[in-house]
């Protein structure tokens, strides 16, 4: 089963920043919806799967390249497919296009299904997932890099509550939230002097209402690097690749 999932958009203007170019935190938005909207073109999104087989899809990587950024009022369209299916994971690229087919950004994810009672992996063949779907090579194939940065108290930049509107269907803190948190910790001028090429976030383990966040940055040459965690928990890490405008 090949699937081929496409959905069109216009940029709002609650999605662009002060230069009227899409942010990363709405991009990553665009994305989600794509994937979440894919999953369902076959029958496989999380209210079936919550309902029939007590599971959900968790992403637990994903990669993201920015060629072009789209601007507010442009017409952009949105495209998800399989790239790879193993035991207990599948990957799937999102890319977005413009009107004239030039690709704008891609993002690959790779997700796993999690048991809503024990919240432990379980195989895909547990769920409603075809077994005959069709992976295709991603036009984004940069491999995921190995985020083990060493922070210290030095590089704590705030304190982040996760709030009753931060939770998602899947009872969690949804993972554009972690994104808005990242971003949060750099001001406007560097979008103004640097362009962000790169998003890669590692997410670890879920968080939930109530809970605290201590949230770190480190800066290295051309690139900045994040970490959050919850008591003694490393929640997620993250990394974003820039060049200077």
């Amino acid at each position: 089963m090949k699937i081929d999932y496409k959905k069109n958009h216009s940029v709002n203007y609650t999605e662009v920043d002060e230069e009227g170019k899409l942010d990363i935190i709405s991009s990553f938005n665009l994305v989600q919806n794509v994937m979440t909207e894919y999953f369902e073109s076959f029958k496989s999104d999380n209210i079936r799967l919550k309902e029939k087989c007590n599971a959900i899809w968790v992403v637990t990587k994903a990669k993201m390249h920015f060629y072009k950024y789209p601007m507010w009022r442009d017409k952009i369209y949105g495209r998800g497919h399989t790239t790879k299916v193993k035991p207990i994971r599948t990957e799937m690229e999102t890319t977005f296009r413009d009107k004239d087919d030039e690709l704008l950004f891609s993002v690959r994810q790779e997700t796993c299904i999690i048991d809503l009672d024990t919240r432990k992996i379980r195989k895909i063949e547990t769920v409603d997932y075809p077994k005959d779907m069709e992976a295709e090579e991603p036009i984004f194939s940069t491999p995921y890099q190995t985020l083990k940065e060493e922070f210290t108290e030095n590089d704590y930049v705030y304190r982040q509550k996760v709030f009753s509107s931060d939770i998602d269907f899947s009872r969690h803190t949804n993972n554009v939230y972690y994104v808005r948190y990242i971003m949060n910790t750099l001001p406007c001028k560097f979008f103004e002097d640097n362009k962000v090429t790169d998003l890669e976030i590692h997410y670890i383990n879920e968080t939930k209402e109530g809970q605290i966040l201590k949230v770190y940055k480190k800066e290295i040459e051309n690139s900045v690097e994040f970490l959050i965690t919850e008591g003694e928990r490393e929640v997620i890490r993250a990394k974003i690749d820039y060049i200077k405008n």
